[in-house]
Parts: C-alpha cells; structure tokens; sequence
C-alpha cells in the first residue's frame, strides 16, 4: 500500500518535473535540473522523518521525474511546431 505522502509528493515531483522540461530549452540542463530535483527531495524526506526510506521513494521519484520530463518535453515540442505553422 502507497503511503499518502509518497503519493502527494510524487505528483508534485511529476508536476514540476513536466515544467522544468517544458521550460528549458536543452534536454542535458532538464535532465540534470529533474535529477537533482528528485534525489534531494528523497533525501531530504527521509532526513525530515517524513518516509522510513530512500530507496522505495527515490523509485517513485525517478518514475514521477521520468513521465513528468517525457510529458513535458513532448509537450513543448508540440507547442514549438505549432509556432512555425
């Protein structure tokens, strides 16, 4: 069973995620800026108290970053051909 704070959190990594690629303009920067987003916010949950572990949340992290990157990415380069037609 998911814990409720993992599920929340793992949104908002999804969400700003999916800003982060959409916004930036190159993929090395989004996908540096994604990954350090999500190992900190493992860690610093952990280190809170708020999760008994890294490994189970960096997981749901990792998948959160990786669909909200994808999405977001795609997403702009929808919008960007979209601009030149």
């Amino acid at each position: 069973m998911i814990d409720l704070f993992a599920l929340v959190s793992g949104f908002a990594i999804l969400c700003a995620s999916g800003l982060i690629a959409f916004t930036a303009r190159r993929l090395l920067p989004a996908v540096l800026a994604i990954a350090v987003l999500a190992v900190l916010a493992a860690v610093t949950a952990v280190h809170l108290g708020l999760f008994a572990s890294v490994t189970p949340l960096l997981v749901i992290y990792a998948n959160g970053a990786l669909m909200g990157g994808l999405c977001g990415a795609l997403y702009a380069r929808k919008r960007a051909e979209e601009r030149r037609s």
